[in-house]
C-alpha cells in the first residue's frame, strides 16, 4: 500500500509542477516562416519514419513468420574479368 501511493503520488506532483512552470502568458512572435519551418520539420520527421518502416519491413515479417527470408547466394561464383575486358573502375 505504502510503495502504490507513492507511484500514484510522484506522477501527480511532476504534472501539477510542469503544469506550474509553463501557465504563465508567453508574449513572443512567430512569423509565416517559423510555421514554414515547423512543417518541413513534422513532414520530414513523417518521410524518415516512412522510410525506416520500409526498410524493416520484410525483417519485420520474417520475425512475425508470414514471410520466409530468401535463400542466399554466393558472390564467390562470379566469374573473374578477363585482362583483355576494361575495367569499370578506371
Amino acid at each position: 500500500m505504502h510503495v502504490r501511493f507513492f507511484s500514484r503520488l510522484f506522477p501527480l506532483t511532476l504534472s501539477t509542477l510542469f503544469l506550474g512552470m509553463s501557465a504563465s502568458g508567453a508574449h513572443a512572435y512567430l512569423d509565416a516562416g517559423t510555421g514554414s519551418m515547423i512543417l518541413q520539420v513534422l513532414l520530414g520527421g513523417i518521410a524518415g519514419l516512412l522510410i525506416a518502416g520500409k526498410l524493416y519491413w520484410h525483417k519485420f515479417l520474417s520475425l512475425v513468420g508470414l514471410r520466409q527470408d530468401p535463400p542466399q547466394t554466393d558472390e564467390a561464383e562470379d566469374e573473374p574479368v578477363a585482362e583483355s575486358q576494361p575495367r569499370a573502375d578506371r
